[in-house]
């Protein structure tokens, strides 16, 4: 697209500066180009394009013939380089990283199946890549069964680069929000687990069980940074999810090295009043936590 642009500003500007000599001069067309070419000539210095050509045409070119043509020449070429470095790059990428909204109803958290939740944003999305891979995955929700937040990243690789999209449901709008971006690196990108692996653990889960084993709370959690890790937190309750059964892990088997799925309660710890009786300030804090473990190894140093 950008090529294009400036291919076509080149030859509108030409055909336009040639017709409008005023002096003869030799080779004055391919002159006009030059001068062209030099205001849009380009310098990168930290991944930014600067006009470096238009500054050099500035402090050095003082032509005496066609003054006002090659000028001209000029400008245009910096209103090229202004196009097809700055302008359309931006517009581009506001473009791809608008919102994508999928209308959807959740159910309670106890009922529904993340793993087709997953597969439905899959879907609307286009994403016919099987080696996606997960980070952050989020959901909050009441004891009831009411979720209040839901959220995770979905990452692939597009030739050198990723494509990041950053999913997360609207409560009060009943719909997941999407949004995409490009990056050039994901340093952990190999470190992420893939997300069909992931579902498939994570609907293993008995949440309705998990939550009443931990009691009564203000609200519930589930995440998982989806990152491989050397886990070895001792004194706490943890489980290895393994071919469809959920085990205790020992402490004695630590350190382990796998995928894990933290599951907590959240219990409010005070609050703030205004004159009215108003709640103006929270405060909260996580309790009852325990890990579920996936894909392990065991024995890692």
């Amino acid at each position: 697209m950008a090529s294009i642009v400036y291919i076509v500003i080149l030859i509108v500007s030409f055909l336009f500066l040639v017709r409008k000599s005023n002096d003869t001069e030799s080779y004055f067309p391919l002159k006009i180009i030059g001068y062209f070419i030099l205001g849009s000539f380009a310098f990168n210095f930290n991944q930014i394009s600067l006009p470096l050509g238009f500054v050099v045409y500035l402090l050095l070119f003082r032509p005496k013939l066609n003054i006002q043509g090659k000028r001209m020449a000029a400008v245009f070429g910096v209103l090229a380089f202004l196009f097809a470095h700055w302008t359309i790059p931006y517009v581009i990428e506001e473009w791809e990283s608008r919102p994508t909204f999928i209308e959807h109803q959740l159910s309670s958290v106890y009922t529904m199946n993340f793993q087709k939740e997953y597969e439905l944003v899959k879907q609307e999305l286009k994403l016919e890549n099987n080696s996606l891979r997960l980070e952050d995955f989020k959901v909050d929700y009441t004891e009831d069964g009411r979720i209040t937040d839901l959220s995770w990243q979905l990452l692939g690789q597009n030739g050198n680069g990723y494509n990041l999209y950053q999913i997360r449901y609207d409560i009060s709008k009943n719909r997941y929000r999407v949004i995409y971006s490009q990056h050039d690196t994901w340093l952990q990108y190999n470190q992420l687990i893939e997300a069909d692996l992931f579902f498939e653990n994570l609907i293993l889960l008995d949440i309705k069980d998990i939550t009443h084993a931990k009691g009564d709370f203000f609200s519930y959690g589930i995440q998982s940074t989806g990152e491989r890790i050397s886990y070895a937190v001792g004194n706490q309750t943890h489980f290895v999810v393994s071919i469809g059964e959920i085990q205790l892990l020992d402490d004695e088997q630590l350190p382990v090295e796998g995928y894990c799925i933290s599951t907590f309660a959240i219990k409010k710890t005070g609050e703030e009043r205004d004159d009215q009786g108003n709640i103006t300030q929270e405060s909260f804090e996580g309790t009852e936590s325990s890990d579920y473990l996936f894909d392990v190894n065991f024995g890692e140093e």
